[in-house]
């Protein structure tokens, strides 16, 4: 058939689309999406058209998209708004998701919204949305899906767009909230089921849902996809089925993965690093904190640059995008490595900060050091042993900030108790370095207190997991005290307590929340804080008063007397106090 016939034909069905009505405020009706599918399965070309708030089709166009977006539809009533207009296209191989030109477009134009529509065989597949959103002075594009066909014809698309204007003239950065779907992630992984169990509790964290867990066995791992071209098949079909829009993988993924991966499904691809890096972004508070994670997030994307294409038209898309990254993902490799390069000199700088207040505190008392796997109870420790309220939630990295706290023995003694961030297995590289100044807090601990989720079945792995951090830290010749935490969900305590013997070091069982042994673990930190004293007998100036209040608060006084030359003192304290007194030892 001539060639000149069919493109003549089809111009006429495109045309007599035109001024067409989409009743009952839908995005688009299911005869014209037929219409347009058909004509792109025929062509293989794009199809494009575009409808008023009037729900009247003012054009439809086929070709290069680029093109038919050269002119500027409009019905915009004013600068502040957006141009009345929607566009809805498709795409000849099979994936919705827009492009960088679709968003391009978007903000040009200032379109309502524009869809993109999948079409495979000359039938629609899946559609993405997306829309504009205002921050300060800059728009930015925020797509969502993938939806099936069926869940995007019943959108209203008048609810839908009064939504988005409205957020667009309050200038907030907000993401509407269609048809109240939630970032529906498969978790992969390519050991057993259970192994994801702790990958659905990141995603939780950070907000998202687990509707599918797929897991493959493998000995060698594909360069391309990471698994197998049939595993492959097998998340499609679960996208389908389950109208996900997120796959996590366990394991890190490589840019070009990364970009392979996303390419055959169709829908966004993050692997468990980047789940980790946005839980830190949203959980930093101080400044030290929020400089580290956006390190660690650099460091993290510098090598996958190639990958992120998807990603990175898409700033503040969901979990993966938080933090630092939504502002500088369009920038390039030269440009990261000058901000890496920022970031390492203020981080150093604060660390020379804290080496000096280590350095005053190291001096004057006991500092005690909690560290655990994250989720253990390490917050709600400090709290009640410290009578404080630092943040606390059932959730993994609830508290990410260093926090330090005095600490008052049964005896009167004064010490310090530091929280840290807590471990966690497959731990990202880039933030052990990137959070290396704060770790080493570990290393100028005079003990450690090692606190376990004795609840969780796998709490002797996390124990395990924990040590060896220690041990890369060079922390694990420190003297240390297992505390058994969560006996309030255990139930029975005696079961973990029977296992003691199985830890060389100290260990108590205790409930943080509900204040169970907690005078047992302070009695046990005191003979740390004492076990290295000595009786010392002093003769200490009168012009030395502070030093006589840091005695009392930090030994033992056995015996003390007025004299003519100063004030005689006899009593226990430890090597950190002897130290202090040594030229006034009698």
């Amino acid at each position: 058939m001539d060639r000149n016939y069919i493109r003549k034909t089809i111009l006429k069905r495109l045309d007599s689309i035109k001024g067409e009505i989409i009743e009952n405020s839908s995005i688009i009706s299911s005869d014209i999406l037929d219409i347009i599918c058909e004509i792109t399965g025929e062509t293989q070309r794009e199809v494009a058209i575009y409808i008023n708030r009037k729900g009247e089709i003012i054009d439809a166009v086929i070709g290069d998209y680029a093109s038919a977006m050269l002119k500027e539809y409009t019905e915009r009533r004013s600068k502040e708004s957006l141009s009345g207009i929607r566009c809805i296209h498709t795409h000849p191989n099979g994936h919705g998701m827009l492009s960088d030109m679709d968003t391009s477009a978007l903000k040009a134009i200032k379109l309502d919204l524009i869809v993109g529509i999948g079409v495979s065989d000359g039938s629609p597949k899946d559609a993405y949305i997306a829309y504009l959103a205002k921050e300060e002075s800059d728009y930015n594009a925020i797509q969502v899906g993938p939806y099936s066909i069926n869940k995007l014809l019943s959108i209203n698309a008048v609810e839908l767009i009064s939504g988005i204007e409205s957020d667009f003239k309050e200038e907030k950065n907000t993401t509407v909230n269609i048809c109240e779907d939630e970032e529906k992630a498969i978790l992969v992984g390519i050991n057993g089921i259970e192994d994801l169990d702790e990958l659905e509790e990141l995603l939780n964290t950070a907000g998202g849902i687990q509707v599918c867990r797929i897991a493959q066995n493998r000995t060698s791992i594909d360069s391309a996809f990471l698994i197998g071209k049939g595993k492959l098949e097998e998340i499609k079909m679960e996208i389908q089925k389950r109208e996900a829009n997120l796959v996590v993988f366990d394991e890190e993924l490589s840019g070009a993965q990364i970009r392979n991966l996303e390419r055959e499904l169709g829908v966004r691809v993050i692997d468990r690093t980047q789940i980790i890096l946005d839980i830190f972004a949203k959980r930093a508070k101080s400044k030290e904190g929020k400089l580290q994670v956006e390190l660690a997030q650099l460091k993290y994307m510098m090598p996958r640059l190639i990958g992120f294409g998807v990603q990175m038209s898409r700033t503040g898309g969901g979990i993966g995008t938080r933090g630092p990254g939504e502002k500088k993902l369009e920038i390039d490799r030269r440009r990261i490595r000058e901000r890496v390069r920022e970031l390492e000199i203020e981080v150093a700088e604060i660390k020379k900060h804290r080496d000096l207040r280590r350095e005053s505190r190291a001096g004057n008392i006991f500092h005690v050091c909690l560290v655990g796997y994250t989720n253990a109870g390490k917050s709600t420790l400090l709290n009640s042993l410290s009578n404080s309220e630092v943040y606390v939630e059932d959730q993994l990295f609830a508290t990410l900030d260093p926090t330090v706290k005095r600490v008052c023995l049964n005896s009167g003694q004064e010490i310090v108790v530091s929280d840290t961030v807590g471990f966690i297995k497959k731990l990202p590289h880039e933030l052990v370095v990137a959070f290396k100044s704060t770790l080493e807090e570990v290393t100028y601990a005079d003990l450690l207190v090692h606190v376990v989720d004795g609840s969780n079945e796998n709490y002797e792995e996390q124990i395990d997991i924990v040590n060896g951090v220690m041990k890369d830290l060079k922390a694990d010749s420190k003297p240390s005290i297992l505390a058994i935490n969560k006996l309030d969900k255990i139930i029975s305590g005696s079961e973990v307590y029977n296992k003691d013997a199985m830890f060389e070091s100290d260990v108590i069982n205790i409930s943080a929340k509900n204040k169970i042994n907690l005078e047992k673990l302070l009695d046990r930190i005191e003979y740390y804080v004492n076990k290295n004293s000595q009786t010392l007998e002093l003769l200490v100036p009168y012009n030395e008063g502070s030093l006589i209040a840091y005695l009392h608060d930090n030994g033992k006084i056995l015996h003390k007397e007025y004299k003519d030359d100063g004030i005689y003192i006899k009593g226990e304290f430890d090597a950190v106090a002897s130290a202090k007194v040594k030229n006034y030892v009698l």
